[in-house]
């Protein structure tokens, strides 16, 4: 008899859509071991190597892999991160990262709270997959793969000593998204879109609608709003009356005649796919 209790998750087809990167790693022991961490948490998605190729699946990293080692077979290899996360455009990618944020750079969210705002993105459709994404042992994520991901997530560490061994943090990773899988089917189903979550989605669309979120969002603006509305209580008083005022503001806005200005001005001006519209 199996000593270990089954646990089992009401949407088991999602852990297939949940996808692990690893970007420029340099052990390839950490790849074994990121390998039987995914198996032991149920994870099914793709796994991604970038920067290195098919010499990187050395015997270390079958050691390491453990009762995983027929998953390196299965590993893809590509020369950059966009190419990886282009092949999937209906995404959410979470890159993993021990800096803290910047002007330049969003401040990171707690891995608990990302992966499960993540995971109910997956269960109500808003994406199809899910990457995790993660740096060198070295130097980590650099700021060009930064910016090709959607929200920069982090493991809550003490301040002397904030790096964990890859490995480790791909575990916390996906330990967190297993959670999230194994709730109870009370909780993990939604049959219909919460009074907060259709606020959000009504705030987005006249963001977007508006010109504030500009086309292809170069700036992650889509992703920063998100995170300030989802401290939003999910009940609102006198909702209603904001949905009026946002369709009143819609209602104004007429089709294809945004006005970019401010921070976005010179960025249009220069970019041959986003139209400008002069003051009158």
């Amino acid at each position: 008899m199996n000593p270990y209790k089954v646990f089992h998750s009401p949407c088991e087809f999602l852990r297939n859509q949940i996808h692990l990167v690893l970007v420029r790693p340099e052990e390839p022991g950490n790849l074994g071991a990121a390998l039987r961490a995914r198996a032991n948490m149920g994870i099914r998605g793709r796994v991604f190597v970038v920067g290195q190729n098919e010499a990187f699946l050395t015997g270390e990293a079958e050691k390491f892999a453990m009762h995983a080692k027929e998953d390196l077979k299965q590993v893809k290899f590509s020369p950059d991160l966009a190419s990886v996360l282009e092949s999937a455009p209906q995404r959410l990618a979470l890159a993993a990262t021990a800096r803290i944020g910047s002007s330049k750079r969003p401040h990171p969210l707690w891995v608990d709270s990302a992966m499960e705002r993540a995971v109910s993105r997956l269960r109500d459709g808003s994406y199809r997959e899910l990457f995790l994404v993660f740096g060198s042992e070295g130097s980590g994520l650099d700021n060009a793969d930064l910016s090709l991901c959607d929200w920069v997530v982090t493991i809550p560490s003490v301040e002397q000593y904030r790096s964990l061994n890859l490995a480790q943090a791909i575990l916390v990773f996906l330990y967190e998204a297993n959670r999230q899988l194994l709730a109870r089917p009370a909780e993990f189903s939604a049959p219909k879109m919460g009074q907060r979550d259709r606020l959000v989605a009504h705030l987005l669309q006249i963001a977007k609608d508006s010109g504030f979120i500009l086309p292809g969002d170069p700036h992650k603006m889509r992703a920063k709003l998100e995170t300030i509305f989802a401290a939003l209580p999910p009940h609102l008083p006198e909702a209603q009356t904001l949905h009026g005022l946002l369709e009143q503001i819609s209602r104004n806005l007429s089709p294809g005649d945004i006005q970019y200005k401010g921070r976005y001005k010179r960025e249009v001006e220069v970019s041959p796919t986003i139209p400008i519209m002069k003051d009158a």
